[in-house]
């Protein structure tokens, strides 16, 4: 019997700091990961609310809308862009803040940070993140574009309800993906 034993048998049920000590011990990544999630959360919302970071994000929503209007424009779409809007005969559109996909990125990358992997990992994942969200956003904006020409009953259901759910599960099923590759395959369990 080694001595941790002996001395539990000796003193009785486990004391309140041991019991705390070993719920810990199980829980303490998902506490950390809480931990580095929340903070980065309240980070993006400090940093939203300056002015300084208000003015680059509409400089990148006039960005977004630059980079659609090309797209539609290669579609032989009739558009042309002020600021960030997006006009032409048929249908005018902006871009607004939360159109940005700026918060989607920057909660899959945080989760990326926040989960146990290595620096090398996490900063390939957060690259590809980017990369695919910003490109999901183009899409986004551009079908919006095309529903608001062809199907404008459904273009506010289209931009509530179906983009962010679509948004959402991206993110998920990236993570989820992410998480697998970057702990490669599991090592079967000795039974």
């Amino acid at each position: 019997m080694s001595r941790t034993k002996k001395d539990r048998a000796r003193k009785g049920p486990p004391t309140l700091k041991e019991r705390w000590l070993a719920w810990y011990a199980n829980q303490g990544p998902l506490l950390l990961f809480g931990l580095k999630f929340g903070l980065s959360l309240a980070l993006l919302y400090t940093l939203l609310s300056l002015t300084f970071f208000d003015r680059a994000l509409y400089t990148y929503l006039e960005a977004n809308a630059w980079l659609a209007n090309a797209i539609l424009r290669g579609l032989g779409q009739p558009t042309h862009v002020s600021e960030v809007t997006i006009q032409s005969p048929l249908f005018v559109m902006a871009i607004r803040r939360g159109c940005d996909a700026v918060e989607p990125t920057w909660l899959l990358c945080t989760a990326l940070f926040a989960f146990p992997a290595s620096m090398i990992q996490k900063v390939r994942g957060m690259l590809m993140a980017i990369i695919l969200l910003q490109a999901l956003n183009l899409v986004r904006i551009i079908t919006l574009y095309w529903i608001g020409i062809h199907l404008p009953a459904f273009f506010n259901t289209a931009h509530v309800e179906l983009w962010p759910t679509v948004f959402i599960i991206v993110c998920i099923v990236y993570f989820v993906s992410w998480k697998e590759w970057s702990h490669g395959p599991e090592s079967p369990v000795a039974a």
